[in-house]
């Protein structure tokens, strides 16, 4: 495929990517952690619940370290309100709003046509922090069916909206429903999340009974001592578009989707045991939705959880699969995430999503961890998959896209599978003449201005390119909201740019509060003079405050979305817990009670213009 055609209709991109996981915090720590062959397995943090009483210690799981932080004012909660809000919430909408940086999309002016598709499966934050019937704040900030409302309320967007429960499988079952949702009109483009946090310990006590954790902390997919699960928590966000779309307009391709396909296990021995068949049945069907077989594939993250029972059925489904497309061997790596971070449960899929699109972008597959010596009972050997023990090379073949394959299975036994390829090749562009270039900065406060700036300027000053730097002022420019303060500097180069933004960074140059009320003035009209020269009159009236001027008009013929640094939220610690001796060992909100909200909107003239 190439960026020409842009494939078919049927083909969705995914554009933007966001992340917060055990051991990282956004896609790049999450490829470091998963190319060094890292873990984000470890004890359960202190404050989360108290392990006196328990005989087996702290509960052991892929924790986040930092699940009580929020920009509460940002997103326009009181600080009493943030307390007893589900933090499951808080991440979903600090990560839609970096997913959606990610694809270039100013949050504020997403097009209210996107649908909103969420997979999670528990309230633990309501089951174990929060007295029952406590207020409507509280009620209302801990229901599942509010997570993926949430996110369309804060944004204005009016496509579908909806909260995915099938647990183990729930975020691939809505990408899958996301896919069909674009494919049959119901919204231009998708918001797509998974999120499972673990605040219950009472969890780990249900897991235990059922003889589903590993004993020994460790998971072991697909190895002979496999013992059980490990519990993982995170989120993972995504932001799909028709892939056509995404080609004309210049987005940043982090993969293509090309088939997907659900079905349920039916009757089995047990509720919980899966069915081999059905698992074959539901792959078949998303390689006959992606209408490609086998052959291309090179990785299947699999569901592998590391358990001696499921492991050697889900390679049995899969090589029955295959085997009515291809009789060749061990051609293709298979792994699991879940030894790097976990089982996310119902946010599982989409974290495995994420490592095949990394793989696509790095060229490497990264390996899986602790696999000594394969389970007896699934004869490698004779399948077409081997187990990627250590980093194995995946470079791009010219004509010949790579792709990749995730599945995950939910305890219930409901079975998705989605194909995924490489992205397109970009058209290529001629080089551009030099040119002064324009960047501004827009945050919700000063400070955070300043952070940006900082931040901005580490990547301005790599870039010796003027296509390059171009594409990084487009990308700040238009693919970013602005919020209630600005600034903005002028360069000729990537260097000089970074130079500028770091005399923001460390209060050289001026950061102003957006005027509304300039917004009536007429825009100021391009002189006869040199091009620099209008730039900077530009900056200046940015920095004076001045909305209203038209950023995109500013874009460099031909440019294009890129990585750049996203909004660096404000990072207030907000925990609730019911007993006095919990409450006592629990970090303080670091905003006053009785402080006021302030929400980005508020500023009169919130737009990516």
């Amino acid at each position: 495929m190439d960026a020409a055609t842009g494939g078919d209709a049927h083909d969705m991109a995914i554009i933007g990517v966001a992340c917060a996981l055990p051991g990282a915090t956004d896609p790049e720590g999450f490829w470091s952690l998963l190319a060094g062959g890292g873990s984000g397995v470890g004890p359960a943090p202190a404050f989360r619940w108290p392990a006196d009483g328990d005989p087996d210690g702290a509960p052991v799981g892929g924790f986040l370290a930092q699940i009580d932080e929020f920009d509460a004012r940002f997103f326009d909660f009181f600080a009493k309100q943030a307390e007893v809000l589900d933090p499951q919430v808080r991440w979903l909408l600090r990560t839609a709003w970096e997913a959606l940086e990610s694809a270039g999309i100013a949050p504020l002016s997403t097009p209210s046509s996107t649908g909103v598709f969420v997979g999670a499966s528990y309230q633990h934050y309501k089951d174990y922090n929060i007295p029952p019937e406590l207020d409507a704040a509280a009620g209302l900030g801990n229901h599942n069916a509010f997570l993926a409302n949430r996110v369309s309320y804060f944004l204005d967007l009016s496509g579908p909206s909806m909260t995915i429960d099938t647990l183990c499988s729930s975020s691939l079952v809505a990408l899958h429903t996301a896919v069909r949702s674009i494919r049959s009109g119901e919204c231009d483009q998708a918001i797509v999340a998974g999120v499972r946090l673990a605040m219950s310990p009472l969890h780990y006590t249900a897991m235990r009974n059922l003889r589903a954790l590993s004993p020994t902390g460790t998971s072991r997919a697909f190895d002979a001592s496999a013992d059980g699960f490990v519990p993982g928590e995170g989120v993972v966000t995504v932001v799909v578009k028709p892939l056509a779309d995404a080609v004309r307009d210049g987005d940043r391709i982090r993969g293509v989707i090309r088939g997907t396909a659900v079905n349920h296990g039916g009757r089995t021995s047990g509720l919980t045991v899966p069915s081999s068949a059905a698992q074959r049945d539901v792959i078949v069907a998303a390689l006959r939705d992606a209408g490609v077989g086998p052959e291309g594939i090179g990785l299947v993250e699999a569901h592998g959880t590391g358990t001696s029972l499921g492991d050697p059925i889900e390679v049995e489904g899969l090589t029955r699969a295959w085997r009515e497309f291809t009789s060749r061997t061990q051609f293709c790596a298979i792994g699991s995430v879940k030894s790097n971070i976990g089982h996310l449960e119902p946010a599982a899929g989409l974290a495995g999503v994420v490592k095949v699109l990394l793989a696509f972008d790095r060229e490497q597959i990264p390996p899986t961890l602790h696999v000594q010596r394969p389970n007896d009972h699934i004869r490698f050997e004779e399948s077409p998959f081997f187990v990627a023990d250590q980093v194995v090379a995946w470079p791009r073949v010219a004509g010949v896209p790579r792709r990749g394959a995730v599945s995950a299975f939910g305890m219930g036994g409901v079975n998705a599978h989605v194909i995924l390829e490489e992205p397109p090749v970009a058209a290529p562009r001629g080089p551009l003449p030099p040119r002064p270039h324009l960047v501004r900065v827009s945050a919700a406060s000063e400070d955070a201005v300043r952070q940006l700036a900082a931040a901005y300027a580490e990547v301005f000053a790599a870039s010796d390119d003027d296509r390059r730097t171009a594409d990084l002022c487009h990308t700040a420019n238009v693919g970013r909201s602005l919020l209630d303060y600005q600034s903005a500097v002028t360069g000729p180069t990537g260097p000089a740019l970074a130079e500028q933004l770091r005399a923001v960074a460390d209060g050289r140059l001026p950061v102003a509060r957006v005027d509304a009320a300039l917004a009536a003035d007429a825009p100021p009209a391009a002189p006869d003079g040199p091009p620099d020269a209008w730039h900077e009159a530009l900056a200046d009236l940015a920095r004076r405050g001045r909305p209203g001027i038209d950023w995109a008009a500013l874009s460099a013929p031909g440019s294009r979305i890129v990585a750049l640094p996203t909004y660096p939220f404000a990072r207030g610690r907000y925990w609730h817990t019911r007993s006095a001796e919990a409450t006592a060992a629990a970090p303080p909100p670091t905003v006053p009670q009785s402080a006021p909200a302030a929400s980005p909107r508020r500023c009169g003239c919130a737009s990516s213009g």
